[in-house]
């Protein structure tokens, strides 16, 4: 047994411009994989011999990146669970030193979102105002359901919860950081 990673592939870039594209929940069986959920849907992202960053906020290198090995996707309890191999990794003891960080991509790696279409790292941290000028909060989280997402806006009055609809979100502007909602009753 080892109480140490393997050796990082290469350095990391200078860039702080990172986008978080999954988060290792814990290890996989005794061989060094890891369980990951994925906050990507960019094909290839997780393919043997992609490198990864490691983060632990998501926002700020750690300084360590690791080439997938293999890659396998599965189905479970209604949803896709992915599992990790990256190269160097022998033992359970290894992987599990990664649970709870992000693995990140640099954003320049991010293919340019369709028009009107937002990822989730350019939505976190926004602003959110009412129609009626009513400043709610920022956007700290979003929660994926099975029908839309809900942003999870967190402000003076406490947490509020915003369905991610049309009619409800009637403006995204990214480069003033602001979103501006219509909130049915009810919602506060």
């Amino acid at each position: 047994m080892t109480d140490s990673l393997p050796s990082p592939d290469s350095s990391e870039p200078s860039s702080s411009a990172l986008v978080a594209v999954g988060r290792i929940l814990g290890a996989h069986g005794r061989d060094g994989g890891v369980r990951l959920r994925s906050t990507s849907d960019v094909p290839g992202r997780f393919d043997v011999g992609e490198s990864l960053s490691v983060s632990h906020d998501g926002v700020n290198l750690e300084g360590r990146s690791f080439q997938i090995a293999e890659s396998r996707a599965v189905a479970h309890k209604g949803h896709n669970e992915l599992f990790l191999w990256f190269r160097g990794f022998r033992d359970r003891d290894q992987a599990q030193m990664l649970a709870g960080l992000w693995l990140c991509v640099p954003q320049s790696e991010v293919p340019s979102a369709e028009e009107g279409e937002y990822f989730h790292y350019q939505l976190l941290g926004l602003n959110v105002r009412t129609v009626e000028g009513e400043e709610l909060g920022q956007l700290a989280e979003i929660l994926e359901t099975g029908s839309n997402d809900v942003y999870v806006v967190k402000g003076a009055e406490g947490e509020i919860l915003v369905p991610a609809l049309g009619k409800v979100v009637r403006e995204i502007d990214i480069a003033s950081s602001l979103m501006v909602v219509d909130l049915p009753e009810g919602l506060r």
